[in-house]
C-alpha cells in the first residue's frame, strides 16, 4: 500500500514538472539559435552590407538554405556564397572585377586544381533574387547590358532582368527570359521559388502588374499569368481596398498563394480591416478557394502579419511583429485553423538590415545585418506542434 503510495507521488510529481515544463517552453518560445557571424568586406567569406548612414540599401542580399547549406547572395559585392551550417566557406561565384583574389578556395579559373571547395569568376552584373535547385544548381537574377534592355510603355517598366542557371559544378549553363532559355528580359523580379519538382517560379512586379512565369526543370515556359493591381479579389462587399503583399507558390501543386491586405477607407483615411490568402490555380486561370488570417488581439500587436510561405506538409507561415524585438509565427493549415503560435527574438533594434527565408521543411533562416558584422540565425519553427503531418 505504501509503495502504491509512493508510486502516485512519484506520478503527480513527473506529470506536474511536465507541465511547467511546458508551461515555460510555451512563454519562452523559439529559441534563437547563431549559426555564424559574417564579417564586414570584400572577402570571400565576408559580406558588404556598408551603407550611408540614413540611406536605404539599393542592392539585396539573400540568405538561401537548402539541405542543411546556407546560400548567400550580396548585391554589393556581386558575389554568391555557400557555407555549410558552421559557418566554413565552401564555394563562391564571384565578379572577379569587384571582388579580391579568393585565398581560402581554389580558383579553377587561374588554374587551380579544383576541389570540393571552388571559387568560380563570373562577371555579374547587379545580383538580386536566387535559389537552390535539388542538384545544388544555381539560379541567380542578374540585369542585362543598357543595349538590352528595353521599356514596356503599357507597364511602364523597364525589361531588363534575367535569371541566370549554374550547375553544381560551377559552369555556367544558360539564361532563362520571359519565354523560357534565351528569352527577352523580366521587369523587376521580386522572388525566384524551386518547388520539390525543381520546377522554376519566377514572380515579377510592374506599377501595374504582378506577373507569374512558372518553367518546367528543364527552363521551358509551362504558364504566364499576370495579376492586375487594379483587379484583386476581394472577399466581401463593401468599400475595401486590396494591397497584395507576396506571391508565394505551393511546393507540390501548380497554384499560388497571393496574401492580400485589405483597408477601409473611411474619411479619406484608409484603416486595415483583414488580410486573406488566396489560392490561384494556374492551370484554371481562377481563385479556388481562399482563408482569412487571423489576427493578433488588439492589445498585443497592431502590425500586419506578413506571409513567410509555406512548407511541404501545406502549413502556411506567417511573422507578425509585437514589440520591444518580440515577434510571433503563427502557423495555419490548410482551412485556416491556427494550429500553433511562438514567440521568437528577431533583436530589431540591433538590426540595419535583414533577409528571412523558410525552407520546404518551415524551419526558418535569417541574414541579419549589424553595424559591425551579420549573423546567420536559424529558429527550428519546423518542430512546433502540428507543423509537420503525422506520415512525414
Amino acid at each position: 500500500m505504501k509503495c502504491n503510495f509512493i508510486r502516485l507521488q512519484i506520478l503527480i510529481l513527473i506529470v506536474y514538472s511536465l507541465v511547467s515544463f511546458s508551461a515555460c517552453n510555451s512563454k519562452s518560445g523559439m529559441e534563437r539559435k547563431l549559426l555564424f557571424d559574417l564579417a564586414l568586406g570584400r572577402g570571400e567569406d565576408q559580406i558588404d552590407l556598408i551603407q550611408m548612414e540614413n540611406v536605404p540599401f539599393d542592392k539585396k542580399s539573400r540568405i538561401v538554405m537548402k539541405d542543411g547549406l546556407i546560400y548567400i547572395g550580396n548585391g554589393n559585392s556581386n558575389k554568391i556564397m555557400e557555407f555549410s551550417s558552421y559557418g566554413d566557406i565552401l564555394s563562391l561565384h564571384y565578379n572577379p572585377n569587384e571582388n579580391p583574389e579568393p585565398i581560402l578556395l581554389s580558383n579553377v579559373s587561374s588554374g587551380g586544381e579544383s576541389s570540393n571547395r571552388n571559387a568560380y569568376p563570373f562577371n555579374f552584373r547587379n545580383i538580386g533574387e536566387i535559389a537552390v535547385t535539388s542538384k545544388n544548381n544555381l539560379l541567380v537574377e542578374d540585369t542585362v547590358p543598357d543595349n538590352r534592355s528595353d521599356y514596356d510603355e503599357a507597364t511602364d517598366s523597364i525589361l531588363n532582368r534575367i535569371v541566370l542557371r549554374f550547375d553544381n559544378t560551377g559552369k555556367f549553363i544558360n539564361f532563362l527570359g520571359r519565354e523560357g532559355i534565351g528569352g527577352t528580359p523580366f521587369p523587376y523580379i521580386e522572388k525566384i521559388e524551386v518547388n520539390n519538382e525543381d520546377e522554376i517560379i519566377i514572380i515579377t512586379r510592374t506599377t501595374k502588374t504582378w506577373n507569374i512565369y512558372w518553367f518546367s526543370n528543364k527552363g521551358s515556359l509551362k504558364y504566364t499569368v499576370k495579376i492586375p493591381l487594379d483587379n484583386l479579389p476581394v472577399p466581401l462587399e463593401g468599400n475595401f481596398i486590396p494591397s497584395l503583399e507576396t506571391i508565394v507558390p505551393d511546393r507540390t501543386e501548380n497554384s499560388v498563394y497571393l496574401k492580400i491586405d485589405y483597408y477601409d477607407k473611411k474619411d479619406n483615411n484608409l484603416d486595415y480591416t483583414m488580410s486573406y490568402l488566396w489560392i490561384l490555380d494556374l492551370k484554371q486561370e481562377s481563385y479556388i478557394r481562399f482563408i482569412r488570417i487571423p489576427d493578433l488581439n488588439k492589445d498585443e500587436s497592431d502590425d500586419i502579419p506578413g506571409f513567410l510561405g509555406v512548407n511541404n506538409a501545406g502549413k502556411f507561415f506567417f511573422l507578425t511583429y509585437i514589440s520591444n524585438n518580440i515577434s510571433q509565427v503563427m502557423v495555419l493549415d490548410k482551412n485556416g485553423t491556427v494550429i500553433t503560435r511562438s514567440e521568437l527574438s528577431m533583436m530589431d533594434d540591433q538590426i540595419s538590415y535583414r533577409d528571412l527565408y523558410l525552407d520546404s521543411s518551415g524551419l526558418l533562416v535569417a541574414l541579419l545585418g549589424k553595424y559591425d558584422k551579420a549573423e546567420v540565425v536559424w529558429w527550428r519553427s519546423d518542430h512546433l506542434a502540428g507543423v509537420q503531418d503525422e506520415d512525414s
